[in-house]
């Protein structure tokens, strides 16, 4: 058995990270040719996080919704505290995000605040968010398509010169993109499986597992796609990643979750978990703006993120506890 979990946990990561490198290829492809940003692409297939909006739509049917809306909230602060702040201090970098954009990020947060202050969402709240979420993708393909071309300049040579080469049309390039999408999900989910039958047999502690290794697992995908495409210079795709998660964890993910079926929310997602968001969130919009997210920047998100699991840990022991 153990054996057999060892093998998933390895066969789903190396499906992940084959999946994250084909993706970040084929979105700069699909950018050349339709003449879209790789930066707005990455908006609509990374940052919109679908495996976890599964994962809440699960939780919400069976009657845990602090599960659920934890679950986005908490894929958040992973994303700054952990991948974004990895990304700082492994590999820093220098992005130029257009200032309007920064704004939608900052002010994200509050769109989702009078919705969950009266402690539940109805289906016409869901509706609601999942209207501004709209509306604010289509303000960025909008701006996409009129000329402001983010980040157009890191699209290689090396690509254009293969769509030269063998002649394939976007929608070959568009459909790759999706199914290296896909790849990423069925990858940590198979990696996730292998990790809870290794550390089921090692007899470890329920809490602890999902809190580290499930929950670095699950977000596995999140550091590759910001570390990775930095790597490769392609920022663009990173902040794409990280601009389109954010919005959609506190606007689309919860509309969704919310139009699937009404739930009540806890008094502790109004008095710690949604300011936990807030402030990462427009501290990320912040450094973004500045141009900058570098080895301080990097280290202040980690440190956050660290005395954030502490209080979450110390004063929300139970079904709040899960974030991942």
């Amino acid at each position: 058995m153990v054996v057999l979990s060892a093998l998933l946990f390895f066969v789903g990561i190396a499906l992940l990270i084959y999946s994250v490198e084909e993706l970040i290829e084929n979105i700069t492809k699909t950018a050349i040719l339709t003449g879209v940003s790789a930066f707005l692409i990455a908006v609509l297939f990374t940052g919109m996080d679908f495996e976890n909006w599964a994962f809440g739509v699960t939780a919400i049917i069976e009657g845990l919704s602090g599960v659920a809306i934890g679950s986005a909230f908490g894929s958040a602060l992973f994303l700054v505290g952990v991948s974004v702040a990895l990304a700082g201090v492994l590999v820093p970098f220098k992005p130029d995000v257009p200032s309007e954009y920064l704004l939608l990020l900052a002010v994200s947060p509050l769109f989702a605040l009078p919705f969950l202050i009266d402690g539940s969402l109805s289906r016409l709240d869901g509706v609601v968010l999942l209207v501004i979420f709209g509306g604010i993708l289509g303000y960025l393909y909008w701006q996409e398509r009129r000329g402001q071309e983010t980040f157009r300049d890191e699209e290689t040579e090396e690509a254009r010169e293969e769509l030269r080469s063998n002649g394939h049309k976007s929608w070959y390039y568009l459909g790759l993109v999706g199914l290296f999408t896909l790849g990423m999900i069925v990858g940590s989910e198979l990696a996730v499986e292998g990790a809870r039958g290794i550390l089921s047999a090692a007899g470890v502690n329920g809490t602890v597992f999902g809190m580290t290794v499930v929950g670095l697992v699950l977000s596995l995908e999140e550091i590759l796609l910001v570390i990775a495409p930095v790597r490769a210079g392609r920022s663009s795709i990173a902040v794409g990643n990280i601009v389109g998660s954010l919005i959609f964890f506190t606007t689309g993910n919860i509309g969704l979750l919310a139009v699937v079926q009404p739930f009540t929310v806890d008094q502790s997602v109004v008095l710690f978990y949604w300011p936990a968001v807030f402030v990462i969130t427009l501290l990320t919009a912040v450094f973004l703006y500045r141009g900058r997210i570098q080895r301080p920047e990097g280290v202040l998100f980690g440190v956050l993120y660290l005395v954030y699991w502490i209080l979450s840990y110390v004063y929300f022991a139970g079904d709040s506890l899960i974030t991942w």
